[in-house]
C-alpha cells in the first residue's frame, strides 16, 4: 500500500454533534465532531500535510443505509459558502465500531487520471488503479456560481504520494482519486479535505449531493 503523502499545517476543528438528516427516505447521516489532526502522525489517515497555502479539515458522521444499497462516498462535498468553492473529497476512511491503526477503508480508491509512462504504459507498483467503469458522482452535483476544487495526489518516482504544491498543476505523476461505493449499511465515515488557508473569510457546510448536513466550524 502506497503511503500518502500531503501537506498541511496543524489547526484546530471544532464542531458539535448534528442532527439526523434523511435522504430520499435510503439514507441517514448524523454529524458527529470535528477535530485537529496533526500533520505528520494519524492513527487511521495515510495523508501527511505540510503546505502554507492549504489546511486539512476532518469531519466525521455516522451513516446508515436504510434499505440495502450501497453508499456513495464521493456525495460529501465541503462548501465555503463565502469565496464560493466546492471541495472535493481528498481522503475518505470508513470503520465499523471503533478504528483501530490500519483497520477501515470500506471502499476502494480510483484514480480520475489513466496515468502511464513516457512507453505509454501504466506505472508499475502504482495503488490505486485507474478504472472507468467505476462512476465517479462528483461532478454530477451542480452548484451554480461555485467554482469545483479538486486536490491532486502526486505519484512521484519513489512510488509515494506527495503534493509539492497544493493548488497548482504539476507536470508529474499526478492524479485526483475517488471512492467506489461502499457495501457496509452502517458505519462511521472519516472525511477529509483540503482547503485554501488564504481567504480573511471562510464559511463552511458538509453537504450530501445538494443535501445540507451540517455546518462546519474552524477556529
Amino acid at each position: 500500500m502506497n503511503k500518502i503523502i500531503l501537506c498541511l499545517f496543524l489547526f484546530q476543528i471544532q464542531g458539535l454533534v448534528g442532527q439526523e438528516v434523511i435522504i430520499n427516505d435510503s439514507l441517514s447521516i448524523t454529524f458527529l465532531k470535528t477535530k485537529k489532526t496533526s500533520k505528520n502522525f494519524n492513527t487511521r489517515s495515510r495523508v501527511k500535510v505540510k503546505s502554507n497555502e492549504a489546511k486539512r479539515i476532518l469531519t466525521r458522521c455516522k451513516v446508515k443505509a436504510l434499505f440495502d444499497q450501497p453508499v456513495d462516498i464521493n456525495a460529501f462535498t465541503l462548501i465555503d459558502t463565502v469565496n464560493k468553492i466546492r471541495y472535493r473529497i481528498n481522503e475518505y476512511i470508513g470503520y465499523k465500531g471503533v478504528s483501530i491503526m490500519g483497520s477501515g477503508y470500506t471502499s476502494k480508491m480510483y484514480l480520475k487520471k489513466n496515468l502511464k509512462d513516457k512507453k505509454g504504459k501504466p506505472y508499475r507498483g502504482i495503488t490505486p488503479k485507474y478504472d472507468k467503469s467505476v462512476t465517479d458522482s462528483f461532478d454530477t452535483f451542480i452548484f451554480e456560481g461555485y467554482t469545483n476544487v479538486e486536490v491532486p495526489l502526486n505519484f512521484g518516482s519513489n512510488r509515494s504520494l506527495s503534493t509539492a504544491d497544493v493548488f497548482e498543476k504539476k507536470k508529474d505523476v499526478v492524479s485526483v482519486v475517488y471512492y467506489s461505493p461502499t457495501k457496509m449499511n452502517q458505519f462511521t465515515a472519516e472525511i477529509y479535505f483540503i482547503v485554501h488557508n488564504s481567504f480573511p473569510d471562510t464559511h463552511y457546510e458538509l453537504y450530501y449531493g445538494k443535501q445540507f448536513i451540517s455546518e462546519v466550524d474552524i477556529d
